[in-house]
């Protein structure tokens, strides 16, 4: 019974800070939103053909974000008219690359393993 009271608590309060995370993300792409013109925002990303989704991957890539701070950036995207394509290209990037997880790879691998595959 320990265990379940204990695994309750834990889901409480990882709850409760993914509410406030999400409502924080929420809060700042709105401001962005204020601040950065739409057509801005569309004009950079709705490049040519690949061009437009290869910049979003960037971006996602950029983006220090989790899956769930994501969600609210990729609605402000389609709600500024940013294509589908790069739209969902910086959905699948974001999370799973960010400057975080590839310092951590560095570190783990080593920065001249990581450049010997990549070249």
């Amino acid at each position: 019974m320990n265990t379940f009271i204990e695994t309750l608590q834990y889901f409480v309060l990882i709850t409760m800070e993914l509410i406030v995370l999400f409502m924080f993300i929420s809060a700042l792409v709105e401001i962005i939103l204020m601040y950065v013109p739409e057509e801005k925002i569309r004009k950079r990303l709705s490049g040519a053909g690949m061009f437009g989704n290869v910049i979003a991957a960037g971006f996602g890539a950029l983006t220090p974000f989790c899956a769930c701070s994501t969600i609210p950036m990729t609605v402000g995207f389609l709600n500024a008219g940013v294509p589908f394509g790069s739209t969902m290209s910086f959905l699948i990037a974001s999370p799973l690359l960010n400057p975080i997880i590839i310092g951590m790879l560095g570190a783990m691998v080593g920065v001249k393993a990581m450049v010997g595959t990549v070249v």
